[in-house]
């Protein structure tokens, strides 16, 4: 992804698909580095928050590069009340150390 980008839904789709590609029919953790990500539509938003996502995924953990977009990540998962658990860090280590928690495997 490019820096400085909009994930649109058709993005978001596009994600999905490249976990299940690489996943196949079992659902894994996810951890995504949200850094070079300027904004996310709604659309988006939604889609990784849905049924389809929660088909591929256990786990998701987010790497958020500046406080104010931890802020906003954190506002919107919990108006979005996505399907499986997500976290959202600013450190790849606790990102990490909290995607493999084994809580999170239902």
């Amino acid at each position: 992804m490019r820096t400085g980008c909009e994930m649109a839904l058709a993005d978001a789709q596009e994600n999905i698909a490249a976990i299940f590609a690489l996943a196949g029919s079992r659902p894994t953790r996810v951890f995504v580095d949200m850094r070079g990500v300027r904004s996310q539509t709604r659309e988006a938003r939604q889609y990784f928050a849905g049924h389809e996502a929660a088909k591929v995924t256990i786990a998701v953990a987010l790497l958020m590069g500046s406080p104010v977009s931890r802020v906003l990540a954190n506002f919107f998962l919990r108006v979005g009340t996505p399907l499986i658990p997500t976290g959202v860090f600013s450190d790849e280590t606790a990102g990490i150390a909290w995607l493999l928690d084994p809580s999170h495997d239902g």
